[in-house]
């Protein structure tokens, strides 16, 4: 007997048809902006939570668990593992990709760690510290041929719009150093 989820009657997408990620950081902005957003995709799963604070991880992990609770009993989901290192969270071969939303200064080490582990990947913004890393992030996604988005939702927003007008209008005089 097979469930009647495993010939595709089910409403969830099957796990081969799904995004299989982790969550490097689960502060603010990885838990809050991110993670729930993407739990509410059919189109992936999470399955690794990592965070050096075991509050934050325990109770992210315990949030993918009860969202997935029906695709768990089901056997569509195996479950979403809590990391301290996010080291570990690259070993893993059946992740397709990490969303890398932890403290600035890691943003393009994990990145560079995770392009050169094989996995694509979602980096908040700001990507680098300085325009050097910036470039070398660039360079390593280059060679390793990963897909990369970069969190840079703000740039539309209203007074993002405004700063810019300002700046280009001359308003504020000669820019001389950012």
């Amino acid at each position: 007997l097979a469930a009647s989820a495993a010939f595709g009657a089910a409403k969830t997408k099957q796990p081969s048809e799904r995004v299989a990620l982790g969550f490097i950081g689960v502060g603010t902005r990885g838990a809050d902006g991110l993670l729930k957003t993407f739990l509410k995709l059919d189109e992936c799963d999470c399955l690794a939570i990592c965070d050096p604070m075991r509050d934050r991880r325990d109770k992210w992990t315990a949030a993918v668990e009860e969202t997935y609770g029906e695709r768990k009993r089901s056997g569509l989901f195996k479950g979403c593992t809590a990391y301290n290192d996010f080291r570990e969270v690259l070993q893993r071969s059946d992740l397709d990709a990490v969303v890398v939303a932890t403290p600035d200064h890691w943003h393009v080490p994990i990145a560079d760690a995770a392009a050169r582990a094989g996995k694509d990947l979602y980096v908040e913004k700001p990507l680098g510290l300085c325009i050097s890393q910036n470039l070398a992030a660039r360079k390593v996604i280059r060679e390793t041929g990963r897909i990369f988005q970069y969190g840079t939702q703000q740039r539309g927003a209203p007074h993002v719009r405004f700063g810019c007008e300002l700046i280009r209008s001359g308003r504020l005089g000669k820019i001389r150093a950012i």
